[in-house]
């Protein structure tokens, strides 16, 4: 045996003892779940359980929830929370027969916003989903903002150009022109992704194409095709559809 195999084979008996040696967990599911637990219970049960299995440098098999690389802060708006997760629930294809056969696969790469103030959660299959979702619990109105028209060339070396900042102050309400505050620009048919953090108060920039292509853009022209036209490719059978928990 070499050194360097006996210094692995050390340090796996003195991580199972150290496993051996921890109080029973009473903390969040250590596997996937549909109900609300907060940030900070979500959070200590995934560091528990790379604790656990501190030899996966993977961490694939936890189908734990985790914080998304795309949003890793918490942020605020009216009072409201938002914590954006995941929870990688798809299939394993080296496990299967050829084709998906046999398929026996539990679901999608899943998304969950999270509202800690309200105890309150949302899970789909889609970030824009989820995204929206927690617009429509913590901005309820936002759907009816005015869409920023991409005639004004929104963003410029420093982000948002100083037209597209005059229009949105003079179109939008007062009352959605607060920290966290989202808007909506119209976008091409393939630029559907809800970019956070762009809006003039730090909130998403919700894309038009992807929350109502139909709607029409005062003064600009309908842009087609929309992202309907195009079907989605196709998806083990065996995947679970989207699920939203409300208020």
């Amino acid at each position: 045996m070499s050194g360097e195999q006996l210094a692995i084979d050390i340090e796996g008996m003195l991580h199972e003892a150290r496993v051996q040696s921890t109080p029973e967990w009473s903390g969040a599911p250590l596997h996937f779940t549909p109900d609300y637990y907060s940030p900070g219970d979500l959070d200590a049960a995934f560091e528990h359980w790379q604790f656990l299995h501190a030899h996966d440098p993977v961490h694939s098999g936890s189908r734990l929830w985790s914080r998304s690389i795309a949003v890793p802060e918490s942020r605020q708006a009216g009072g409201h929370g938002f914590v954006l997760y995941t929870a990688d629930l798809r299939c394993e294809p080296w496990k299967h027969a050829e084709k998906h056969e046999g398929c026996m696969c539990v679901g999608d790469l899943m998304y969950q916003a999270i509202c800690e103030p309200c105890e309150w959660n949302a899970i789909a299959d889609r970030e824009n989903g989820v995204v929206e979702m927690w617009h429509d619990h913590a901005l309820p109105g936002w759907r009816e903002l005015p869409i920023v028209p991409a005639r004004l060339r929104m963003l410029d070396k420093v982000g948002l150009s100083k037209a597209t900042r005059k229009w949105i102050e003079e179109h939008y309400p007062r009352s959605m022109q607060v920290p966290g505050a989202p808007i909506i620009t119209e976008r091409r048919p393939f630029g559907t992704r809800h970019v956070r953090g762009r809006s003039p108060w730090g909130g998403y920039d919700l894309s038009n194409t992807a929350i109502d292509p139909e709607r029409i853009v005062e003064g600009s022209k309908t842009l087609r095709p929309t992202a309907s036209h195009f079907p989605a490719p196709p998806r083990c059978a065996a995947h679970a559809r989207a699920v939203g928990l409300g208020d």
